[in-house]
């Protein structure tokens, strides 16, 4: 790079790498407390650097969020229209309850339960297949590039022939909480039509 722009034995920059763990900010404005007011130089951290590159991930990050809460939406309305269908094939059932004295939100919270119980279901099984690829996405990459013989392709273009990964514990724990809750929320019109129907009217019904 010096040959390249002519600097001679002069320099862009200096590169400093620091430990893990270390704020990369904080370190910038510790070194730039020590630099000379005049000297024109100033510390910049990675993050300041490369601001553009991380808000574009970020953003990337939220629309994937979002596609997975409409994704769960469109589940939650899978698991409305079964348990209406449930809710038709059981009318007597139903009725039998009444007619034993359970009370409309009783026989309401029976359905909401259910549909708590689907959630909570399919969120163990996702969170199993979802961490399962993760922890074999380099398998994954290595049999996919083996079977399009692209792995020099990859290291080259790419710069890695692993995957890195990151799991942030609060993603998680806000996914497993929309897919509960939006799934409890699913049997809300099911466990409403249990409750009002009348339990004379269930019995009578075929």
């Amino acid at each position: 790079m010096q040959d390249l722009y002519g600097l001679g034995a002069g320099v862009h920059g200096i590169n400093i790498r620091t430990e893990p763990g270390i704020d990369a900010d904080e370190m910038a404005a510790r070194i730039n407390d020590t630099l000379p007011l005049r000297s024109g130089v100033r510390a910049r951290s990675w993050i300041e650097i490369n601001q553009d590159f991380l808000f574009v991930l970020q953003l990337e990050k939220n629309m994937i969020f979002f596609l997975l809460t409409f994704i769960i939406i469109v589940a939650a309305f899978s698991v409305t229209s079964s348990l209406l269908i449930s809710v038709v094939r059981k009318t007597r059932e139903i009725g039998l309850l009444g007619a034993l004295g359970a009370k409309p939100r009783q026989v309401a919270a029976c359905f909401c339960f259910q549909g708590l119980l689907i959630g909570a279901a399919g969120t163990v099984v996702g969170l199993a297949l979802g961490f399962g690829a993760l922890h074999f996405r380099n398998d994954m990459v290595a049999v996919f590039t083996r079977l399009t013989s692209s792995e020099e392709v990859l290291v080259r273009f790419y710069q890695f022939s692993h995957l890195p990964a990151y799991t942030s514990a609060g993603d998680v724990w806000a996914i497993v909480l929309c897919s509960v809750v939006i799934s409890t929320l699913a049997g809300l019109l099911p466990a409403w039509r249990a409750a009002r129907l009348k339990p004379v009217e269930a019995l009578r019904s075929e």
